[in-house]
Parts: structure tokens; sequence; C-alpha cells
């Protein structure tokens, strides 16, 4: 069995503790995964948890979007809408964008700040219907996906509500629509974004939320 160098076991400890793995330091050295763990006890370097594991490969991620800097004065009119738009209808937590909303305007207008401000990676982007029975559920998937942008093959499964059509129709003629993307980074920068917008405009945390 291959074994590392003084100096690979060196090499090998400065490279776990910047955060590679234990499985990238054997790759890069071309031994087994043991005697890279047999190397950094040598050196007293402690294993890492599952947590601390996760946490570090969370970080080093590769991102699957990428924030458009340099901003025109309309992009940051878009930017602050899409995050006003979010703060309104979008869920805050989880590890995944999810606005929905019934305004066909309203989704238009935040799958833009999605796309042109966040630069996110469309393939990635899912869209899910929320619609009453009777409703013609093809047509509404083909006017969501048609607006939005974002192909059939990427809507999951409709809930459907039952509930009685009125004279005046449903409630909500284009059902609604929810927009996701899985990308817990994401998420949290828009919440900071969210965040220094408050701050910026009412002072942040000004508001009273102990219970009445």
């Amino acid at each position: 069995m291959a074994t590392l160098t003084v100096e690979q076991q060196i090499e090998a400890g400065r490279l776990y503790r910047e955060g590679l793995s234990a499985q990238q330091i054997a790759d890069h050295f071309n031994v087994s995964l043991n005697a890279t763990f047999y190397s950094l006890r040598h050196q007293g370097i402690q294993r890492r948890s599952r947590k601390e594991a996760n946490r570090i490969r969370y970080e080093n991620a590769t991102l699957s979007f990428q924030i458009k800097e340099h901003l025109s004065p309309l992009e940051e009119q878009l930017k602050l809408a899409g995050v006003m738009l979010y703060w309104a209808e979008g869920y805050k937590i989880g590890s995944s964008i999810d606005f929905a909303n019934s305004d066909p305007e309203m989704a238009l207008l935040f799958c833009e700040f999605l796309n042109k401000i966040c630069g996110v990676n469309q393939n990635r982007l899912r869209a899910s219907l929320y619609c009453y029975e009777g409703q013609d559920i093809g047509a509404l998937h083909s006017y969501w996906s048609n607006l939005l942008n974002i192909p059939l093959e990427q809507f999951t499964k409709p809930y459907i509500k039952q509930a009685a059509v009125t004279a005046r129709g449903p409630r909500m003629p284009y059902g609604l629509v929810h927009v996701r993307y899985c990308d817990k980074k994401l998420l949290q920068l828009i919440l900071k974004w969210i965040g220094e917008y408050s701050q910026k405009c009412v002072g942040g945390g000004v508001v009273n939320r102990t219970r009445l």
C-alpha cells in the first residue's frame, strides 16, 4: 500500500485544515483513504465530525447562480422589486426559493429578477400549480409555462382543490403558481437583501413583535 512521504504528510495536513476532504487528499496523492487518515492521526489532526464535514462541503460547493454586478438604474429597480415581492410572498425558511402568487405580472417580474439579477440556472427552476377542480389544468400549465418561460417538464404535480366554481368563475382564474429554486445560499442572500432594505428604509427591527 502506497504511503505518504514526510513532506506529503505535512502537505496533507495543511490541505485538510484548509477544508479538503480526506478522500480529496487521497485522490490528490494517489494513495488509499486509510493512508490519508493514518497520516492525519500521526500529526495529531482530529477527524472532522459529520456536521463539520457537511458544513465545509456546503461552503465550498460551486454556486448555481451568478449575481449580476454593476446594475443599471432599471436593474436596481428590478432588484428592489424582486426582493420586496419575496419579502411579501416568499417562503423564508428551508433551503429553497419558493415564491407563490396568482398575479401573472408579479410572477413574471419575480422570474425576471431571478434570471436577470440573480443569474439562476434555468434548468433548476421548478414550478407547480395550485388550482380548483373544474379548471383546465393543461391550459393553465401552458399559460404559466409560456409566460414564465419555464418548460412544462419542469412543472411538478399540481394541487387541485375541490371547490365549486361560482357563476363568476373561480377566485383565481389562472390558478396560483409556485416558482421554486433549490439553493439555500441564494435564499440566504435574498433574505440578507431584505434585511438591508429594511434597515435602510425603516431602520430594521423597529416593529414591536411581542404577543398582544
